[in-house]
């Protein structure tokens, strides 16, 4: 090999970089790895020409990208990197390739985190090659679903927020996959950072969509993500208007006749039609949840289970004016200290009208709307209960 390359510098600057490159292909598809660094190794030394080096670098990376399959292959991505790291911005296109060849054979072995941080370091804000706002954004994408494969949701929300200052110079007719897949990537985002309520209404903006590009199956997977963001968001108005939402939509039906996704939409319709879910309700809706979905809180409870706490407490407080906190507690079937603990934040963050009196222990529920509002919401809460019973009855009788 050192003879080789020893040959090919004698030859004149103008006919060195097709030698360098006739070399570099006949070594990758041999598999040689260890020829491969030692012609990287030749070409960032003083002895070659700028000139042909950054050619010759630029095909490297392309042969090890096009022709190496050894299990070698990654060793020598990663080893290549590193030396070309002291020299990048003379080897921009050499490194870009480098790092998306490692990103494949990293995704490929399920190394998600590293994939991401490799392909990551792309220099595409101040490289002498101008990147269009597609090119930069796909990126950013990319990375971002990949850190979301490990549940690295705060360096995916980075790369997302990266994104969504390029999305509106890209064309939306000419890359609507990019829009979308950002558009999903936002919703993942959002629900793995635990913004359930701002989820919701991403995922249900986006199986609203009409393209016929996507298929049906999607857009009601997406439907019941949109849902379940909803269940598991913090009580109060903005979660009600959200739930409101998803229980008018004329595809609810079509949910509640799904084997995977009925659980939602039972337990969606117990919720916006003010009744108590009790945990025998969620059982198949706590199946379909992610990791980060049912993770402990500093309180001791999972997330749905604080969801659901919160939304009886509301349901709880349209039936009684005030209640026992030992009542309460059997009512919701928890612990008394937790029914208090629970109200108490609510009180807090102004997201349960009612004020706690803990030397009795009792809680007083505020009527938060005047008698008219009132009686109109009590008839609303009526139609929907015989509603949902008729399309019960009618199920039953099909």
């Amino acid at each position: 090999m050192d003879a080789q390359l020893q040959q090919i510098s004698s030859k004149p600057n103008s006919e060195q970089p097709a030698a360098y490159q006739s070399l570099i292909d006949a070594t990758a598809s041999a598999q040689d790895a260890a020829g491969m660094r030692t012609i990287l190794e030749r070409l960032l030394s003083d002895a070659v020409p700028q000139a042909a080096s950054r050619a010759a670098a630029a095909h490297f990376a392309q042969a090890i990208q096009a022709k190496m399959t050894s299990d070698a292959t990654t060793d020598l991505l990663t080893w290549s990197l590193e030396q070309i790291k002291r020299q990048a911005q003379s080897f921009e296109a050499c490194d870009a390739t480098l790092r998306q060849a490692l990103f494949a054979r990293l995704v490929d072995a399920g190394d998600y985190r590293e994939a991401a941080l490799v392909l990551g370091g792309t220099n595409v804000e101040n490289s002498a090659r101008q990147y269009s706002a597609a090119e930069k954004a796909t990126l950013y994408v990319t990375v971002a679903e990949t850190f979301l494969e490990e549940d690295e949701s705060v360096d995916a929300e980075a790369y997302v927020s990266r994104a969504s200052g390029l999305m509106r110079d890209v064309s939306s007719s000419e890359n609507w996959a990019l829009h979308l897949r950002y558009r999903v990537t936002l919703a993942r985002t959002l629900d793995a950072r635990r913004k359930f309520l701002d989820a919701a209404m991403r995922y249900y903006e986006l199986s609203r969509a009409d393209d016929a590009k996507i298929d049906r199956e999607e857009l009601t997977t997406l439907l019941a993500k949109a849902v379940t963001c909803a269940l598991l968001g913090n009580a109060g108005p903005q979660r009600s208007r959200i739930l409101t939402l998803l229980y008018k939509d004329e595809r609810l039906d079509d949910l509640e006749r799904s084997a995977d996704f009925a659980g939602h939409a039972r337990v969606l319709k117990r919720t916006v039609t003010g009744q108590l879910v009790r945990t025998r309700d969620t059982a198949q809706f706590m199946a379909s949840l992610m990791p980060h979905q049912t993770a402990l809180l500093a309180d001791g409870l999972t997330i749905p289970e604080a969801a659901m706490i919160q939304h009886n407490l509301v349901a709880v407080a349209h039936i009684y004016c005030n209640i026992s906190v030992e009542h309460c507690a059997q009512l919701l079937d928890v612990a008394p200290g937790r029914v208090e603990a629970t109200a108490a934040k609510m009180i807090a963050a102004g997201r349960l009208a009612a004020s706690l009196d803990q030397v009795d222990g009792v809680l007083h529920f505020h009527a938060t709307q005047d008698a008219l509002d009132s009686f109109d919401e009590s008839i609303k809460a009526l139609c929907l209960g015989v509603n949902a019973c008729y399309e019960h009855a009618e199920q039953l009788a099909a």
